[in-house]
């Protein structure tokens, strides 16, 4: 997901690099809402109660995407830019970047005295290492998370506490990983809709595993499982992440029994030969495209993130027409013996770098955003948005529901790929090795083989750091 930044246009700066601006600023107003006497007061009322005192009304950001998938329709303006403008008369801007070379580009800027107010880090690939290298600063000071506006937050934010201090400003909990699907091929092969078995509370390892075998025919090049990434998924669906930040530090999870049933499970399913071969292409997903297979009837599910769908149907036409109903999700299946639906999540959430000219401007904004998230309005442009862009059916609203407030409930944020390189190169080893096609492994082989070397790279981050 792209961070709350509403339409932008492009200019360039002084220095070459590449800045996008809101370009647009209007008179400073505010809501002014009095609560009646003997009712508990509305969310807009403690709204205007944290108005905050800025000096500069300008922020600056950091992000490799342009736009914001929830951004609105018919030339309206972003709802969490909106408020801000009204509000502050604020003005959001924003350094561009790539996702393959972000962080070095963040590193980059930071270095040359050209530090954007805050960046993202919903892909869960930047913290706690920017934290770690002290390139972000906490939020604490900016936050009060016991305020009705941001007291929800308050349980996911502290899970991403290290060294005691809190480093994320969450604005909403998503799903990282849902289970996308043909309806067509789900009748056409006679299996059970993956929706009733989730609304019965039957969708889980099992049920899951018995469609996956059931489908599964390599002499018809069909293959119950593609996508880059089906592992992360079912191992998050334990509802054990395998490096975690507790207690403000790392954890490795390896050895826990959790991880051994799930991973056995894992291993046996793969025993069935149900996830396409990527050694046979290249090392490659299908034909080189998300979502390939779903469309044509010769993949089953798809392990990926909402986002796939978020996107005009010329895209999203390889899953199939999805205006017609012919596209669905659902949730990561779960453990058969526990009653929670854990979700694999991200945060929709953002971090203070430190040097940052403006903290109190991007607070000041981060209070819209929430504000909007809680009142509804953001949704309300997500839904219209989709609907009538990208084609969505009201059964896969509801869904998109369920899973949101299932994210909210019950996440997992794993940090295999946030803390360093060599922890996230032995992190995909141990993630990958039970379904890996070419080479599965089980599970002891994979704890005697990795689970020191992740013990040892945790203790070099620990032993650095000064506390």
């Amino acid at each position: 997901m792209a961070m709350i930044l509403g339409m932008c246009s492009c200019s360039e700066s002084s220095n070459d690099s590449k800045v996008e601006s809101s370009g647009k600023t209007s008179k400073s107003t505010t809501i002014t809402t009095k609560p009646d006497i003997g009712e508990p007061p509305p969310l807009s009322y403690y709204f205007e109660r944290s108005l905050r005192e800025l000096e500069s009304t300008e922020i600056l950001g950091f992000t490799y995407l342009h736009l914001d998938p929830r951004e609105s329709i018919d030339d309206e303006p972003n709802p969490a830019l909106d408020l801000f403008e009204r509000t502050y008369d604020g003005k959001v801007s924003y350094y561009m970047t790539t996702y393959e070379e972000k962080y070095d580009d963040l590193a980059a800027v930071i270095l040359a005295g050209r530090e954007p107010d805050f960046i993202s880090i919903n892909d869960m690939d930047l913290f706690p290492e920017c934290a770690i290298k002290d390139m972000i600063i906490p939020i604490d000071d900016y936050f009060d998370l016991e305020s009705p506006l941001w007291e929800d937050t308050k349980e996911t934010a502290d899970k991403f506490i290290f060294q005691g201090k809190r480093y994320v400003s969450i604005v909403r909990n998503e799903p990282s990983y849902v289970m996308v699907y043909n309806k067509n091929t789900i009748q056409e092969n006679g299996l059970d809709d993956p929706v009733e078995l989730f609304d019965n509370g039957e969708w889980n390892w099992d049920t899951f595993a018995d469609m996956c075998i059931e489908f599964t025919n390599p002499a018809k090049d069909k293959y119950a499982l593609g996508g880059w990434y089906y592992e992360h998924a079912l191992m998050q669906s334990s509802g054990m992440p395998l490096i975690e930040l507790k207690d403000g530090e790392i954890y490795n999870n390896i050895y826990s029994e959790t991880y051994a049933e799930v991973n056995d499970f894992m291993y046996n399913l793969q025993k069935n030969g149900i996830c396409c071969p990527k050694h046979e292409n290249n090392e490659n997903i299908r034909d080189g495209i998300e979502g390939s297979g779903i469309g044509s009837g010769l993949t089953l599910f798809y392990p990926i993130g909402l986002w796939t769908l978020e996107q005009p149907p010329s895209v999203t036409e390889v899953y199939g027409d999805v205006s017609a109903g012919e596209v669905m999700f659902v949730p990561v299946p779960c453990n058969p013996e526990s009653d929670v639906t854990y979700v694999p999540s991200k945060p929709y959430g953002f971090c203070f770098v430190k040097g940052g000219k403006n903290p109190e401007g991007v607070a000041a904004f981060l209070d819209c955003a929430r504000y909007c998230e809680l009142d509804g309005a953001t949704e309300k442009i997500t839904l219209r948005q989709y609907k009538d862009l990208y084609g969505w059916t009201d059964e896969m609203f509801y869904m998109r529901t369920a899973i949101c407030e299932l994210a909210s409930e019950n996440p997992v944020f794993d940090f295999s790929t946030g803390v360093t390189d060599d922890i996230t190169s032995v992190a995909d080893e141990v993630i990958r090795g039970t379904m890996n096609v070419q080479e599965q492994q089980t599970w002891t082989s994979i704890v005697e083989e990795n689970g020191g070397k992740l013990d040892y790279w945790i203790d070099e981050v620990m032993d650095s750091m000064v506390w």
